[in-house]
Protein backbone atom coordinates (compact mmCIF):
# COMPACT_ATOMS: atom_id res chain seq x y z
CA UNK A 1 0.00 0.00 0.00
CA UNK A 2 1.01 3.39 -0.83
CA UNK A 3 1.81 6.05 1.88
CA UNK A 4 -0.80 8.28 2.37
CA UNK A 5 0.47 11.40 1.21
CA UNK A 6 0.95 9.73 -2.32
CA UNK A 7 -2.52 8.76 -2.10
CA UNK A 8 -3.46 12.34 -1.29
CA UNK A 9 -1.41 13.74 -4.15
CA UNK A 10 -2.59 11.73 -6.36
CA UNK A 11 -5.13 14.19 -8.10
CA UNK A 12 -7.64 10.51 -9.47
CA UNK A 13 -7.60 9.47 -6.01
CA UNK A 14 -9.04 12.69 -4.51
CA UNK A 15 -11.52 12.82 -7.24
CA UNK A 16 -12.84 9.17 -6.80
CA UNK A 17 -13.09 10.06 -2.50
CA UNK A 18 -14.97 13.33 -3.47
CA UNK A 19 -17.56 11.38 -5.91
CA UNK A 20 -17.52 8.88 -2.94
CA UNK A 21 -18.22 11.36 -0.07
CA UNK A 22 -20.98 13.10 -2.76
CA UNK A 23 -22.86 9.72 -3.30
CA UNK A 24 -23.44 8.91 0.12
CA UNK A 25 -24.43 12.48 0.97
CA UNK A 26 -27.02 12.16 -1.78
CA UNK A 27 -28.15 8.19 -0.50
CA UNK A 28 -28.36 9.88 3.08
CA UNK A 29 -30.67 12.99 2.10
CA UNK A 30 -32.33 10.40 -0.35
CA UNK A 31 -33.01 7.83 2.72
CA UNK A 32 -34.04 10.83 4.66
CA UNK A 33 -36.40 11.71 2.32
CA UNK A 34 -37.39 7.83 2.09
CA UNK A 35 -38.02 8.11 5.82
CA UNK A 36 -40.15 11.23 6.14
CA UNK A 37 -42.69 9.73 3.21
CA UNK A 38 -42.86 6.23 4.34
CA UNK A 39 -45.90 5.87 6.75
CA UNK A 40 -44.90 2.85 8.75
CA UNK A 41 -41.93 4.82 10.49
CA UNK A 42 -44.24 7.29 12.25
CA UNK A 43 -42.45 10.41 10.88
CA UNK A 44 -38.86 8.93 12.46
CA UNK A 45 -36.49 10.69 9.68
CA UNK A 46 -32.81 11.28 10.60
CA UNK A 47 -32.85 14.81 10.78
CA UNK A 48 -35.93 14.15 13.45
CA UNK A 49 -33.93 11.98 15.42
CA UNK A 50 -31.06 14.22 15.91
CA UNK A 51 -33.45 17.28 16.24
CA UNK A 52 -35.03 15.31 19.47
CA UNK A 53 -31.77 14.10 20.77
CA UNK A 54 -30.49 17.60 20.58
CA UNK A 55 -33.37 18.89 22.48
CA UNK A 56 -33.38 16.72 24.81
CA UNK A 57 -29.96 17.77 26.27
CA UNK A 58 -27.27 16.17 24.12
CA UNK A 59 -25.35 18.72 23.61
CA UNK A 60 -22.43 17.35 22.33
CA UNK A 61 -23.84 16.69 19.14
CA UNK A 62 -23.74 20.89 18.15
CA UNK A 63 -20.26 20.86 19.93
CA UNK A 64 -18.99 18.13 17.32
CA UNK A 65 -20.87 20.21 14.36
CA UNK A 66 -18.92 23.57 15.76
CA UNK A 67 -15.99 21.61 15.95
CA UNK A 68 -16.81 20.20 12.10
CA UNK A 69 -17.10 23.29 10.60
CA UNK A 70 -14.30 24.78 12.01
CA UNK A 71 -12.08 21.90 10.31
CA UNK A 72 -13.85 22.07 6.80
CA UNK A 73 -13.98 25.49 6.34
CA UNK A 74 -11.29 27.28 8.06
CA UNK A 75 -8.25 25.51 6.92
CA UNK A 76 -5.11 26.71 8.31
CA UNK A 77 -1.55 27.32 5.97
CA UNK A 78 0.29 27.99 9.47
CA UNK A 79 2.09 25.40 11.38
CA UNK A 80 -0.71 23.24 13.55
CA UNK A 81 0.05 24.24 16.95
CA UNK A 82 -0.56 20.58 18.17
CA UNK A 83 -0.56 17.46 15.82
CA UNK A 84 -4.06 16.15 14.65
CA UNK A 85 -4.33 13.29 16.65
CA UNK A 86 -3.87 15.69 20.07
CA UNK A 87 -6.58 17.93 18.37
CA UNK A 88 -8.55 15.02 18.23
CA UNK A 89 -7.82 13.61 21.59
CA UNK A 90 -8.33 17.27 23.01
CA UNK A 91 -12.26 17.48 21.36
CA UNK A 92 -13.25 13.82 22.39
CA UNK A 93 -11.97 14.75 25.97
CA UNK A 94 -13.81 18.14 26.33
CA UNK A 95 -16.95 16.27 24.67
CA UNK A 96 -16.54 13.51 27.16
CA UNK A 97 -16.37 16.24 30.09
CA UNK A 98 -19.72 17.93 28.18
CA UNK A 99 -21.80 14.82 28.10
CA UNK A 100 -20.81 13.35 31.41
CA UNK A 101 -21.34 16.14 33.55
CA UNK A 102 -24.07 17.29 31.70
CA UNK A 103 -22.56 20.86 31.32
CA UNK A 104 -25.10 21.78 28.74
CA UNK A 105 -27.93 21.47 30.61
CA UNK A 106 -26.21 23.52 33.54
CA UNK A 107 -25.41 26.23 30.53
CA UNK A 108 -28.89 26.18 29.97
CA UNK A 109 -30.10 26.44 33.91
CA UNK A 110 -27.40 29.26 34.05
CA UNK A 111 -29.60 31.57 31.13
CA UNK A 112 -32.54 31.11 32.52
CA UNK A 113 -36.03 29.70 31.66
CA UNK A 114 -36.79 31.99 28.73
CA UNK A 115 -38.30 31.28 25.66
CA UNK A 116 -34.92 30.22 23.59
CA UNK A 117 -32.46 29.30 26.57
CA UNK A 118 -32.12 25.86 24.70
CA UNK A 119 -31.35 27.47 21.54
CA UNK A 120 -29.03 29.90 23.40
CA UNK A 121 -27.34 26.85 25.18
CA UNK A 122 -26.69 25.07 21.64
CA UNK A 123 -25.39 27.85 20.19
CA UNK A 124 -22.68 28.80 22.85
CA UNK A 125 -21.55 24.84 22.33
CA UNK A 126 -21.38 25.19 18.70
CA UNK A 127 -19.50 28.28 19.36
CA UNK A 128 -16.85 26.44 21.85
CA UNK A 129 -16.35 23.57 19.39
CA UNK A 130 -15.87 25.62 17.01
CA UNK A 131 -13.01 27.98 18.87
CA UNK A 132 -11.94 24.71 20.24
CA UNK A 133 -11.24 22.97 16.72
CA UNK A 134 -10.38 26.57 15.36
CA UNK A 135 -7.46 26.79 17.73
CA UNK A 136 -6.59 22.61 18.02
CA UNK A 137 -7.98 20.81 15.06
CA UNK A 138 -7.95 22.77 11.63
CA UNK A 139 -6.94 21.26 8.96
CA UNK A 140 -3.86 22.35 6.88
CA UNK A 141 -4.36 23.60 3.68
CA UNK A 142 -0.94 23.58 2.17
CA UNK A 143 0.58 20.15 0.53
CA UNK A 144 3.27 18.79 1.95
Amino acid sequence: MRPLNQLLDNDAFVKKVQYLIIILFILLIGFDIYLAVDNTTDNDTISRIIKTYTDNGLYVLTFFWGALAANFFFTTKHVLLVSGTVGSIILVVFAIFIYWFSLGTKVETLIGPTENDIRIAHGIYMAFGFLMAFIFWRQSSKKH
